[in-house]
């Protein structure tokens, strides 16, 4: 008569360390891409034949920012785009440069972009943060980046804004540089702040499947 096996304490200490990762991993997997985001899009015309898009983040770590941008910056890349970090051409020491924002829209097309794409951190208790039993439009100052820009400047930077005891969504704006007006807007679901690491990547990559399916950017 066989024996059932027992499990040794190093197994079941390995067991009970890596199955919350696992999960988490495992869930964030399953999310289709309707899972993560709700998305608004433009019916206006524009130029829909992006060849080259600047990333910007809008969160208050340095690390967590760049992280971010660059997550989002290979899945552009990964879909044949040309993209850059925002952080090469406009590090923190410059503080706000977009006070002249026609120089700055000039001084991206000379450099070949003609799209920038905006992601930031937003903590639920602020008034932006829309229930997901509400249909997901835009607020109005989002039309114009300038406008945007700075009103989440202002909201994101303040000191102690990003904390471990708070909820997040990830905001991200695609605004055609033409006439630097938005053309599509998603949010991604809520989470807590210890998922920012794995959920990040795969937002970024679903991010770029929603714009191609939505047809945002044409392929």
């Amino acid at each position: 008569m066989s024996q059932s096996k027992k499990s040794s304490p190093r197994s079941s200490q390995y067991l009970k360390s890596v199955l919350p990762f696992f999960f988490i991993v495992m869930s964030l997997n399953a999310c289709t891409p309707e899972g993560l985001m709700r998305t608004w899009s433009t019916t206006e015309e524009y130029d829909r034949r992006f060849q080259n898009i600047m990333v910007m983040g809008l969160v208050n770590s340095v690390n967590l920012r760049n992280d971010l941008k660059n997550d989002v910056v290979y899945a552009v890349q990964k879909a044949g785009i040309k993209s850059k970090n925002a952080m090469s051409m406009f590090p923190p020491e410059l503080g706000k440069p977009f006070e002249d924002i026609e120089r700055v829209k000039s001084r991206l097309r000379d450099k070949g972009f003609d799209g920038i794409l905006t992601i930031a951190l937003i903590n639920v208790s602020a008034e932006r943060y829309i229930g997901p039993d509400v249909a997901y439009e835009p607020l109005v100052y989002y039309d114009r980046f300038r406008t945007y820009y700075f009103r989440t400047y202002e909201l994101v930077y303040k000191p102690g804004y990003f904390s471990q005891y708070s909820k997040y969504f990830i905001e991200t704006n695609f605004y055609e540089l033409g006439g630097g007006k938005l053309v599509w807007s998603g949010r991604s679901r809520v989470f807590e702040p210890n998922e920012l690491e794995p959920f990040s990547a795969i937002y970024a990559r679903q991010l770029f499947q929603e714009l191609v399916q939505e047809k945002v950017i044409a392929r």
